[in-house]
């Protein structure tokens, strides 16, 4: 408009907070207040001026300030427009912002001072804290107090840094005091501490750790109390899909980092809080677990079924988001609400199974904008026991055709089970295959439950991610049970991500543990995209040179324990199989169904009724064909909110196995060869099939 004077440039901006940052910590010796709110907090040092705080102290008169900024050349509209000084409606006299105020300079992935935080310090102030407005050069959504400072004084530490985010100011010096303890131990991470400049956490705070800190362990530690704990639940739905590992703290009831500096070593508080870690899952769970109790939604869970049914369905989801914490998040839950572990593990599960409604066993419709009508039944009697499914008709705008077709004997129930999850938003779908040891009710019990868990929490995450999600909820179901008395079983998932930079629009991902088999055409040939997990290959990848024998079918891993590994795939289809259909039926057989594959029901229903001619064992077949999709019509698969294992080369090259430290959960390892991912967990030698 007409009249108006331009704002002053971003170089002014800086210059005059720059300016104002020095006076305030020139101030700081003078203050009685300060020093002792420094030292009740336990960060005295954060006054030293040749540190990277600055922290200063603004007087109480009104005009000390403004007065000192107009000396050194500022102009009125400079420490206004950098939210120092306002101009008074009456007198018209420029007046300082702040006032009897411990002063926190906030400054930007530069280090340059672009605002403040304010700790009242006479008590007479309308607000405990006070931070600069938002100007052109401070935007507290995408600042972090503190993050400024320590990249340009990075702390010492190896590896990965983690990143505490805390609720304050005061909180930022603590932590980065216990840090230098922290770090004065040999071989430790290096560790930061920000905190979001009066604001909750935002998206845009996360991206910025994430482009300054790549790889960061990201820890939530937010104060013990009420206002702590909803912090948290502001913050958990976007923290909850950091792309790293993302833990949180529950700090004693009352006290932040600076509280408990302030009343013990910084080694030893430092120690407190690291021991405090928990996946934040489990922290938001036991949070969600208390305001239930609070609200009066639940009274008494170990009495009332309602109330367990109540707390189930709130937690349930926070389980499917931390699947290699389920047994502890278990153990949490239960201890919160009088239950046992095993019983919350099963309610979660049903709990997580209704909201998803989608009945396992059953094959998804692609994903496409009109459904075609559903495949005629292939001709020929149905193998005996057999239950399949017919595919819908494939279009060319189809993402996958799948087909299952079981094979049971005698009129005992099946021992194997096979799941399907499709998420329409999305466009994944995953498939789970389990394959029960031993023929008692439990091996068909263990079957079920891991290839219902795996596959749900898979379309949720990895197919990594799920196998380790069903070893702990079977080891939950199974703890203190005799072995003879406990099921185990194989389990395979498969994972199909829509992507139109592959050839069919579609990129696979497959996990395992035991010895069910995935298998696929290359070069008209049947390749086994899978390694059998047992003794006899062991002793092959240790280069000798077992007979066939006992050792082709003595499983050296299972879903209870032993190794899991990975392995992508570019191109379908896949034949998906338990041992009995690998044992009975010719590779020559799988490979002529595999390649002509026009009708996947149809393939499905052969390959099950040729189970039935050649043995007594159970078989279940699942076939998956992928079918070409124009880019356009491809949903781009979502940024996962867990540690995804990446690879690349043969199938062969690539199952390999390692193991990794249960509670970080999957990481990307590695080798010339190979990248997979291993597990805790006693090995599985010695389970007959």
């Amino acid at each position: 408009m007409p009249g108006e004077r331009p704002a002053p440039p971003p170089e002014r901006l800086y210059a005059v907070n720059a300016a104002a940052a020095q006076f305030y910590a020139s101030r700081l010796p003078a203050s009685g207040k300060a020093a002792r709110y420094l030292h009740s907090h336990g960060i005295s040092t954060a006054a030293d001026p040749t540190g990277p705080w600055q922290v200063g102290y603004a007087p109480g008169r009104w005009t000390e300030l403004a007065t000192h900024l107009r000396a050194a050349g500022f102009t009125e509209d400079e420490v206004t427009s950098a939210g120092l000084g306002f101009v008074h409606n009456r007198s018209g006299h420029l007046l300082d912002r702040f006032r009897d105020r411990l002063m926190f300079p906030i400054t930007d992935v530069h280090n340059r001072v672009v605002g403040f935080t304010a700790r009242d310090l006479g008590g007479r102030g309308e607000a405990k804290w006070l931070n600069t407005p938002e100007t052109a050069i401070y935007r507290k959504r995408l600042l972090l107090y503190g993050l400024g400072q320590q990249l340009a004084n990075r702390p010492a530490g190896i590896g990965d840094p983690i990143v505490f985010v805390v609720e304050g100011a005061a909180d930022v010096l603590a932590m980065h005091r216990m840090a230098a303890a922290h770090a004065a131990v040999s071989d430790k991470q290096s560790l930061y501490a920000v905190a979001p400049c009066g604001t909750n956490l935002t998206r845009d705070q996360l991206d910025l750790i994430q482009q300054t800190l790549p790889g960061a362990h990201l820890i939530l530690a937010f104060d013990g109390d009420d206002a702590g704990r909803r912090a948290v639940d502001r913050a958990y739905p976007i923290a909850s899909r950091w792309p790293g590992q993302v833990s949180g703290v529950r700090l004693p009831k009352g006290q932040d980092p600076a509280d408990m500096l302030g009343a013990m070593d910084p080694a030893w508080a430092i120690s407190e809080i690291i021991g405090a870690i928990q996946p934040l899952a489990q922290v938001q769970m036991t949070n969600m677990i208390d305001r239930l109790f609070a609200t009066k939604r639940i009274t008494d869970p170990v009495r009332f079924v309602e109330d367990r049914l109540i707390a189930y369905r709130a937690i349930a989801e926070l389980f499917v988001d931390a699947p290699h914490a389920t047994r502890d998040m278990a153990e949490a839950a239960a201890e919160r609400l009088g239950l046992a572990s095993t019983d919350v593990a099963r309610g979660v599960i049903e709990a997580w199974s209704a909201r998803t409604d989608t009945p396992g066993g059953t094959d998804p419709p692609p994903d496409v904008a009109a459904q075609a009508p559903a495949a005629q039944p292939a001709a020929g009697p149905p193998a005996e026991g057999s239950t399949p499914v017919s595919p819908r008709a494939a279009t060319e705008t189809d993402m996958t055709v799948s087909a299952t077709a079981h094979c049971t004997v005698g009129r005992r129930a099946g021992t194997t089970a096979a799941i399907t999850r499709h998420d329409p938003s999305s466009g994944i779908t995953v498939w789970a295959l389990a394959d029960g040891i031993g023929r008692h009710a439990q091996a068909a019990t263990a079957a079920q439950m891991a290839a219902d868990i795996a596959a749900t929490v898979s379309l949720r995450s990895t197919p990594a991610a799920g196998l380790h999600a069903a070893r702990a909820a079977i080891n939950a179901l199974y703890g203190g049970v005799h072995a003879s008395q406990a099921g185990d079983a194989s389990l395979l998932v498969v994972s199909a991500y829509p992507s139109p930079t592959h050839r069919h629009g579609v990129r696979w991902e497959l996990a395992w543990a035991g010895d069910c088999r995935a298998y696929t055409i290359r070069a008209g040939q049947l390749a086994q995209v899978t390694a059998d997990h047992t003794a006899s290959r062991q002793r092959r990848d240790r280069g000798e040179h077992p007979t066939p024998g006992i050792a082709d079918v003595l499983l050296t891993s299972s879903i209870r324990a032993g190794d899991i590994s990975v392995c992508p795939l570019d191109e379908g289809p896949l034949l998906l199989c338990n041992n009995g259909v690998h044992r009975a039926i010719p590779e020559r057989q799988l490979a002529a169904e595999l390649a002509g594959m026009s009708d996947a029901q149809a393939s499905a229903d052969r390959l099950a009724r040729g189970v039935g001619q050649h043995n007594a064992r159970d078989a279940t077949v699942l076939l998956i064909h992928a079918r070409s999709a124009p880019p356009a019509l491809v949903t781009t698969t979502r940024t996962n909110a867990h540690a995804t294992v990446t690879a690349s080369g043969s199938p062969a090259a690539l199952a390999k196995t390692c193991f990794t430290d249960a509670e970080t959960g999957p990481a990307a390892v590695t080798t010339p060869q190979a990248e997979s991912v291993r597990r805790f967990g006693q090995p599985a030698a010695g389970r007959w099939r």
